[in-house]
């Protein structure tokens, strides 16, 4: 049985490269495993960063391949994100479930959704290159989760989460 994936684990790891097969692309894999490991030191200290990855990002994440020029193996690279994802779902397993109850008074009126939809779409038009095409909501006990859906309602706009 493995022991739970560290950052500094995760920050260590080492890959073996490709020169004449097809391999992952390395500073793509590399910029990656530094918002990992960059999202577990921030669960380690209790914190859950602003651009954390979830499980969810580990799953869909894809690396262009090299051929020609030296990569990463990508076996153990999938094999590591395998890893990696078993360890972001855990945390999310772990954390202790937000129930919805009274609103919290942040001492702010609602976002109108006029307004959220322009915002959306500043943050799209503006988020760095690479960046994962998804929309996430911290909750008021520090949790970041998907939107997985979004329905009208009676009162109004509501995000679904996963």
């Amino acid at each position: 049985m493995r022991g739970m994936l560290s950052a500094d684990d995760v920050l260590n790891h080492k890959f073996s490269a490709t020169k004449f097969r097809e391999g992952y692309d390395q500073g793509e894999v590399d910029a990656f495993l530094d918002r990992v490991t960059s999202t577990l030191r921030g669960l380690e200290g209790g914190e859950v960063p602003h651009d954390a990855v979830t499980g969810d990002e580990v799953t869909l994440v894809r690396f262009r391949g090299t051929k020609f020029r030296e990569g990463y193996d990508q076996d153990e690279v999938d094999d590591f994100l395998d890893r990696v994802r078993e360890r972001l779902t855990q945390v999310v397993e772990d954390a202790p479930v937000w129930q919805p109850g009274e609103p919290v008074d942040t001492g702010s009126p609602p976002v109108a959704a006029t307004d959220l939809v322009l915002r959306l779409q500043m943050a799209y038009t503006t988020r760095p290159p690479g960046a994962p095409d998804v929309v996430s909501v911290r909750l008021p006990d520090g949790q970041v989760r998907s939107v997985v859906d979004v329905r009208s309602t009676p009162t109004g706009i509501e995000l679904v989460l996963g």
